[in-house]
């Protein structure tokens, strides 16, 4: 019997069976690839992978080209030992079957809805054994080495997922109490991503609960320069109140503070979506090329 053909995305892109690496082909076979694995289960227009391998304009070969790439890909896991049908031919085009393989981001995805439902059932340990699972499966940003606007644009709701992830595990670690451990896992995080403001807020109160309120306070500063001389813009509320509970010594921002589901009691929970680089966007969308972007 032919095993699954297991692909990995959340990195550079792979596939394998019974863990043997498959040769996937140059960039062509790999962009196709990358763009069937982006929508498991549904059929992709042949028009949408001619767009996403060749975003500048297509020769007047390509669907014949795509095709030519798809019976190389299915040769290649069939040579392997996979299904060769692992590609089906569905009108408009081509399609992954997510039940016939096996894909990472698919694993992710289904670790942080069990996670999230341990979470709100207040099985925090379980919870957090379950984030870091999901958050093991990513090895680098998503179709790491692949470019091109389709590629582009379906990476983007798993790096989204990933942050989400990572701000949801480590609001249930601090519930449990593990305030020094994740210090170490947010820096990375926050540097990569400097103007996303619940990882900083979520940083500023691990440090402070471990008792290191000077770099907490720190953090936010960093932060409020970045904002300001890169942006234009003031923190949000989130920070602004964590930075003052953090001033007034707040019992909140104390290890063994009451577990809290958001990162400062009487805040909302985790918004993803909230980051500053919104804010600056709907400031550049209204503000015209003169207006300084500040906020009020």
């Amino acid at each position: 019997m032919n095993d699954r053909v297991n692909f990995r995305l959340l990195g550079p892109l792979r596939a394998g069976v019974r863990g043997q690496q498959i040769d996937l082909g140059g960039d062509r076979a790999r962009l196709v690839l990358a763009a069937l694995l982006l929508e498991p289960d549904r059929p992709v227009p042949v028009e949408r992978l001619v767009d996403g391998v060749w975003p500048d304009g297509p020769p007047g070969s390509a669907r014949t080209q795509v095709a030519i790439v798809v019976s190389g890909l299915r040769r290649a896991f069939c040579r392997a030992g996979g299904d060769r049908q692992v590609i089906e031919t569905v009108r408009p085009g081509y399609r992954v079957s997510g039940e016939a393989v096996t894909i990472d981001a698919l694993d992710a995805e289904r670790h942080i809805a069990a996670a999230r439902r341990d979470a709100a059932a207040g099985r925090l340990t379980s919870a957090a054994g379950r984030f870091r699972a999901a958050l093991a499966l990513w090895d680098g940003p998503v179709l790491a080495g692949l470019g091109g606007p389709l590629v582009e644009a379906g990476a983007v709701r798993w790096g989204e997922l990933r942050l989400a992830a990572i701000e949801e595990a480590v609001q249930v670690e601090l519930a449990l109490g593990r305030h020094r451990e994740v210090v170490g896992q947010l820096l990375g995080p926050v540097g990569e991503h400097p103007y996303r403001e619940r990882l900083r807020a979520l940083l500023m109160l691990a440090l402070a609960r471990a008792g290191r309120q000077s770099e907490a306070l720190d953090v936010y500063h960093e932060g409020r320069r970045r904002l300001d001389e890169e942006l234009g813009l003031e923190p949000g509320r989130e920070l602004r109140d964590l930075h003052a509970a953090i001033l007034r010594d707040d019992p909140s921002t104390h290890p063994g503070a009451p577990a809290v589901t958001s990162v400062h009691p009487g805040m909302p929970g985790p918004q993803p979506c909230a980051v500053a680089r919104d804010r600056a966007l709907r400031w550049r969308r209204t503000a015209g090329p003169e207006r300084p972007l500040r906020c009020c």
